[in-house]
């Protein structure tokens, strides 16, 4: 009885799926009809759209990321190992190491943001 219904589920959800995509292009064609049917030009459905700028993986993003991570894990490490800072710290040095992660991850984001936005701009 289990395998039934999940057999179930998932043609269910492929039904919704084929569905939806039915009942959108049906709702595309109608609206394209009504479009000419007034007088509108046609032309715009039909012509080449602008190629859109090629999807670059973010490498230098992950790049920072890495980066501000691995100088707040080191940062953290060298703070928990200091001496005097070691009696201070030493039952929440693993949270000085995490939040020292995330903030020079943080920041390693932002940055990463802005270096992004100016080359967006360049282009």
């Amino acid at each position: 009885m289990e395998m039934i219904s999940i057999a179930l589920i998932w043609l269910g959800l492929f039904a919704a799926a084929f569905f939806a995509y039915y009942f959108f292009l049906q709702a595309r064609t109608k609206e394209r009809l009504s479009l000419i049917d007034i007088g509108a030009d046609a032309s715009n459905f039909y012509a080449k759209r602008e190629k859109k700028r090629n999807f670059c993986f973010p490498w230098l993003k992950i790049g920072l990321l890495f980066t501000g991570l691995s100088i707040g894990l080191a940062g953290g490490l060298i703070i928990i190992s200091v001496p005097v800072m070691n009696e201070m710290l030493d039952k929440v040095a693993p949270g000085v190491v995490f939040g020292l992660m995330f903030l020079f991850g943080g920041l390693a984001m932002i940055l990463a943001h802005f270096t992004d936005r100016k080359r967006n701009l360049q282009d």
